[in-house]
This record gives structure tokens, sequence and C-alpha cells, in this order.
């Protein structure tokens, strides 16, 4: 409505109020939706922190344990050779040393030693699903054989038969240079042709010379298999690899190598085709200057990619025996927005709720408040119009409020106005009649006055004189 006096425009008091209602729900809402995103969102990276580390940890606990269990088997078996009990020369007392060890924990699936001369002897588990016998000596150089055994142990049949030479083998190789407990570098197995990982341990005589290698198999497949069974997040992902960027393990559906010629080979990270390991390997690598070597540490850091957030922790896996990994625990934050998400469409669900019913409480509110002041409005408009109707002020003049004070006012001014307009219309009458009764004077007098009225006396004057001497 717009006020014709001043031009300024005005809302009504029925759409202000309501109005205003809504505009306070309005802000309130969408404060309190920030703020909950907000606090969302640290939530958010605090749980994505934290489980990152919990994730981390395990994933250090559990390979450095499954790690360490191969070379207490070597220290247990060097403390045997060193006592006397076996002797690596006698293939059936270490047949039987071994034989009793491989079925004690799933992480030793395959015992083996090689000599100097090129002999070797291990018992494998794993071999076609149930255990065998290998050995290389004199008898089937420059072959391997490998047997069936009985449950006692014994070799039984013949199964296959190739040439295989100890000496020549990564994990031989790794041992003698290292001259110590170590670890083979990844490689592909003579026995299967997968790709694995060989703890091995050199065995010296009392004088320095090198009497074997100790070796045991770990293929990289346990630690995938490990590293999917983690409860990350539902589109989190765990990797290790290696300084040159190679993958070792990933608890992605997808293979971490990849097949050429029939024989599994190590791949790089970043020709993964799990888009959120490059994407990680690609931060990595612009976060540390281009090269996995500068990795030192435990190590969060935070991306974003198409518009998504990541968090990731990095984690050193190592050991005393040149063992040297990195961990990658990655989750992208979308994973815990999901409550936030739905917290937010809650309160604003419940907000347009809210707020439809206080928009529908306001207008009730807005009427029932400005039902009086109407009535007072509508007395005025017919005042206005000379219409002095004030019987709808005496609801109003009832009430106790600022309503109904203002209702007692304005009645009182109605009627002070009403007795002074009725006075002035009586004075009005009054004034008139004297004005009518001052106009007649002045009309008598002006006829009086005239020429033609004194004209007209003079006749009647000679008249009455001449009619008064003829009655004489």
């Amino acid at each position: 409505m717009k006020n014709s006096t001043f031009g300024i425009s005005s809302i009504s008091i029925r759409y202000a109020i309501p109005g205003l209602l809504a505009l306070v729900i309005i802000i309130a809402i969408g404060l309190t939706a920030w703020l909950s995103y907000q606090s969302g969102l640290d939530s958010a990276e605090t749980l994505a922190e934290r489980l990152n580390e919990e994730v981390s940890s395990r994933i250090n606990d559990r390979i450095n344990s499954f790690l360490d269990l191969p070379h207490i088997f070597h220290e247990i078996n060097q403390a045997v050779l060193e006592s006397g009990d076996a002797d690596l020369e006698d293939f059936d007392s270490m047949r039987e040393l071994f034989w009793g060890e491989v079925f004690v924990t799933s992480s030793v699936p395959y015992l083996y030693y090689g000599t100097p001369a090129g002999e070797f002897l291990g018992i494998d588990v794993i071999f076609g699903n149930e255990p065998a016998f290998k050995i290389r000596d004199e008898e089937t150089a420059p072959n391997r054989v490998t047997y069936s055994m009985t449950a006692e142990g014994v070799p039984l049949q013949e199964l296959e038969s190739r040439e295989y030479d100890p000496r020549e083998r990564p994990w031989y190789k790794a041992a003698i240079e290292a001259g110590g407990p170590t670890w083979s570098p990844i490689y592909v197995f003579s026995a299967r042709p997968v790709l694995g990982i060989s703890p091995v341990s050199p065995v010296y005589d009392r004088f320095g010379n090198l009497k074997g290698v100790l070796g045991i198999d770990l293929t990289l497949s346990e630690m995938s298999d490990f590293l999917r069974t983690l409860e990350i997040s539902e589109n989190g992902e765990a990797f290790i690899i290696q300084r040159d960027g190679k993958l070792v393990a990933a608890s992605t559906e997808e293979q971490p190598f990849k097949i050429v010629d029939d024989v599994q080979q190590l791949l790089d990270i970043r020709e993964s085709e799990t888009a959120l390991l490059r994407i990680t390997a690609e931060q990595m690598l612009s976060f540390y200057g281009g090269d996995f070597s500068n990795v030192k540490g435990t190590r969060d850091i935070k991306f974003e990619k198409d518009g998504e957030t990541y968090y990731a922790q990095i984690d050193i896996i190592s050991d005393s025996r040149g063992l040297d990994w990195i961990s990658v625990v990655v989750v992208p934050s979308s994973d815990f927005l999901g409550p936030v998400i739905r917290n937010l469409q809650n309160t604003a669900l419940f907000g347009l709720i809210v707020l439809v019913l206080s928009t529908m409480l306001g207008f009730l509110l807005a009427s029932w408040i400005i039902r009086p002041i109407f009535t007072v409005t509508d007395v005025a408009a017919k005042i206005e119009d000379s219409v002095w109707d004030l019987e709808p002020l005496h609801v109003v003049v009832r009430r106790t409020d600022e309503l109904g004070q203002l209702a007692r006012v304005f009645e009182k001014m109605a009627k002070e106005i009403q007795a002074r307009e009725m006075e002035l219309k009586r004075q009005v009458v009054a004034l008139r009649i004297q004005i009518d009764q001052k106009k007649r004077e002045t009309q008598v007098s002006e006829i009086v006055e005239s020429d033609f009225f004194q004209g007209l006396q003079e006749k009647a004057k000679n008249m009455r004189e001449a009619l008064g001497r003829k009655k004489e």
C-alpha cells in the first residue's frame, strides 16, 4: 500500500508479521545449517585422520608381524644348526626339521636352503595344494626334483623334475651380498609364475665360511589379501609401494601386478587402473618433489581432485634387514560427509516445516493483532465521511492492552471532535442567521436611502397632506 500524501511505500502488518517470523526462522536455520556443516567438515577431517592413523598402524603392525615371523624361523634354524641337532649336509635331518616347521603357521608355507655347491632342499606345503619335497643334489643335478610326501613327511612319488640352480636365484644372491639376514628383491618364483619376496639368512661355520642360505617364500598376494580385509571406508583404499613406485600390495579388487607372457610383473602405481591410487601417487610425487625416495617418516597430506577432498596418511614399513616400503591409506571426505549431508537435509526439511507452520501462525497472529486496528481504522474512515458510529469501538475499548488504550484515546478524541463539529455547525447556523438578518437590514437601508424610495416617501407625504386638506 502507498501513502498518497507522502508517497512512502509501506507493508501491511498482515504480511509484515509473518514475513518477519519467516525471515528470522530462515536466518536461524541458515546459521544452524552453516555451523553444522562447518562442524561436520571439521569432524570429518578429524575422523579421516584418525581412521587413516589407525589403519596405517594396523598395516604396519600386521605387515611387520607377517614379515618378522619368517626371520624368527631362520633364527630358530640357525640355533638348531649351531647346536648340531641338524646339519645342512644331512638332507634327512633337514627335511625332518623343515617338515616339523611348515605346519606351524600359514605364514611360512615354503622352507628351503641352498648351498655354495648348488645343492638345494625344501618343503613346500602349497605346491599343487599338497606338501611337496624338493631336492637338488649330486644325483639330480642340474635338475631339482619334486616329490609328493606321506603324512609322516617321507618322500613318496616324483612329481616333476626341472633344471634349477639355487645360486642363480635372486634370494640366494641377496643373502650373499648382504652377508646376514635380509630380504630378496621382489621376483617371480620358479615353482609358480607369481610375484613374491623371500626373507633369507646366510649360514656360516665358525671360521666364517658360507655353508648355505636359508630362505622362505612369501607371495605378494598374501599382503593384498590382508589389505582387503581392512575396514577403511566405503571408498577408501590402502596400498604399499616400493621406493621406485612399483606396487607391492593394494586393497583394490584390481590385481597389483601386470601379466606379460603369462608371467607376473610389478606394476607401476601410476599405471594402475584404480583412479584413486593414481591420483594419490601423483599428489605424493608433487608433494615430495617428484621422487618417492624423499618420503621420510609418517606424514598426513590433504589434497583436492575434481571437487573432492582426500585425506592420506603416508608411513614407512622398514626393518633392520633392509626392508623399505611405503604404505599409504587414503580416504575421500565424501565417505565421512554423508552423515553431515543427511543432517543438513534433515535440518532443511525441518526448517521448511517450521517455516510453513510459522508463516501460517504468523498470518493468524497478524489477523488477531490487527483485527482491533482494522476496527479503529474503519471507524476513522467513517468519521472521515462524517458518520459518527463509535459503537464498533466498544469491544476494543474494553481491552486492557495497548490497543484498548489506543481505542479509548481515539474514542475520546472522536467524541471531542464530534462535539466540536456540532458546536461549529451550531455556530455556523447562528452566524448564518445573523448574516441573513444583517443582509436584510442592509438591503432595507439601501432601499430606504435610495432616491426612488425617498421620492416615493415625498410623494406619499404630499398625498397625505393633500388628503388632509380635503378633509378640512
